[in-house]
């Protein structure tokens, strides 16, 4: 009988560890589609002076105006584009400090639209340090155009449609259920942890 019993904890075991794997190799998976699928946009005001802030929303609106009218073809591209359209607004409101912006794999929050949640996580973006870069700060999606600059968020037709092309079919479903992003990659976050806990991780 403790042989048996033996033998079904071993296999519950071998059961679950399995599940764990699939689950974290499944999200893993995930989270690297929506790392290489979206392009995301970190913009950091001079200070949180009223016009350091207003300039900043104008450095935004320029910034997706201008990637959304001729999307950048590499990842310099995009950075340069961020970079001279941010000094451009800057001049043209009468700012002296300039804009630097760099590309590269930041790490970024929750950001949810309706009918759309993008899990907190390391994301391909552009980050645009206006001035000293000491004011508040602004996130959202470069491309495709999912910034949202008044009202409730939202995702239109032709962000969407433009989304879906650079998704996998079964990452836009996890995607576009609000609620089920949230479950499935906290419940990855803790299985996570489980096994850190076990191999004796920090």
């Amino acid at each position: 009988m403790k042989v048996w019993n033996l033998k079904g904890y071993v296999f519950a075991l071998a059961l679950v560890s399995i599940t764990v794997c699939a689950v974290c190799a499944y999200s893993k998976d995930v989270e690297d589609d929506l790392r290489s699928g979206i392009v995301r946009l970190h913009i950091v005001a001079d200070s949180d002076s009223e016009d350091d802030q207003e300039v900043k929303l104008k450095v935004r609106d320029a910034v997706l105006e201008a990637v959304k009218k001729d999307e950048p073809e590499s990842e310099a591209e995009f950075a340069e584009t961020a970079e001279k359209t941010a000094e451009k607004v800057l001049e043209e409101n009468g700012y002296s400090y300039g804009a630097e912006a760099e590309y590269g794999i930041f790490t970024f929050p929750e950001k949810s639209y309706r009918g759309l949640t993008l899990p907190a996580g390391e994301y391909e973006g552009v980050r645009i340090i206006l001035g000293s870069g000491e004011g508040r700060n602004w996130w959202c999606v470069m491309y495709p155009p999912l910034c949202v600059t008044d009202g409730e968020p939202e995702l239109d037709e032709d962000a969407d449609s433009v989304l879906k092309s650079r998704l996998r079919p079964d990452t836009y479903d996890v995607i576009s259920d609000g609620d089920g992003v949230k479950i499935r990659f906290k419940t990855t976050e803790l299985l996570r942890a489980v096994i850190g806990a076990v191999n004796g991780d920090e």
